[in-house]
Formats: C-alpha cells, structure tokens, sequence
C-alpha cells in the first residue's frame, strides 16, 4: 500500500496502480530491463495490473517473468471503457492509473490518481487534460510511486 498525508492532512491511499502498455510503459512494444526492474519494486507495495489493447503483440512475451504483475489484454473492439470498468471494479479512490494514450482517458477519469507519461510515442491530449500529473517517461511515474513524498509536492494546494 502507498499512503501519503498532504499538509492540509488529507490521506491519500493507493493499493492498486493499472498501467496501460504501449507508449506508456514500452516504445514499440518493447519494455526496457529498467523499467521491468522497477514493476518488480513497485509490486512488492501494491497490486500492479497492466492493461493493454497489444498494437504490437508483443506485451505478453515481454513481460514474461514478471509474476507479480497482472496482464490483462484487451479484445479486438474493447478500450477506454474496458479499462475503466476494471478501474471502477477494483476500487476507483485507492487506484492510482498511468498511460498516455485516447483510450486511457475514461480510467484517467475515475481513478484516484491519474498520471499521463510523454514518453518517445507522445501523449493524445485528451488523456493529458484528464490527468492529475504529466511525467517525462514510465520512470518518473513509477518514482512518484516509489518516493510517495514526491507526490506531495506535486498535488498539494
């Protein structure tokens, strides 16, 4: 669990973080061995679930080994909506949400936490507006996580 006390003393909790793939997370269906390492840190404290239209096919092989973390991937058709069902499913207040793309915008919209990566494949501006914070790359949104006092500074009044 990720627990942070903002100065007006509002606590914030997160047991989940849901992340969308492709451009969030991997450029060109590829995951970096950084980012992996990171996944693995970050589920030690919270449920990490990964949801993923698969443009490129790839997410399955490349999270291979990552046992700690849930791969769902989405049918042909199925999209923002899908995510955010899964969101609302698992508890909207205590799930924090990281993607960049169109069809991220509907969980961006009922989770407690939304971040928006501008990672190398850019960011749809829908899904930007709908986010809490906007972050350089999958990293500095795991970090935020890992280093919750980071989140302090960022979303206080």
């Amino acid at each position: 669990m990720i627990s942070i006390t903002m100065p007006d003393g509002e606590v914030m909790t997160f047991e989940q973080v849901v992340f969308d793939y492709n451009g969030t997370l991997a450029a060109d269906g590829i995951i970096s061995p950084a980012i992996r390492k990171l996944l693995t840190e970050l589920a030690n404290q919270v449920t990490v679930t990964i949801i993923t239209a698969d443009t490129f096919g790839l997410a399955r092989s490349q999270l291979a080994g990552l046992d700690t973390v849930e791969l769902i991937i989405l049918e042909p058709g199925m999209g923002g909506k899908e995510k955010a069902r899964h969101v609302q499913q698992a508890g909207s207040a205590t799930t924090v949400v990281v993607g960049n793309g169109n069809n991220d915008q509907a969980m961006f919209q009922v989770a407690g936490l939304s971040i928006c990566v501008l990672g190398p494949e850019g960011a749809n501006t829908a899904a930007l507006y709908a986010s809490k914070i906007v972050v350089r790359s999958p990293e500095d949104a795991i970090g935020l996580l890992l280093h919750p006092q980071r989140l302090v500074a960022t979303l206080r009044n």
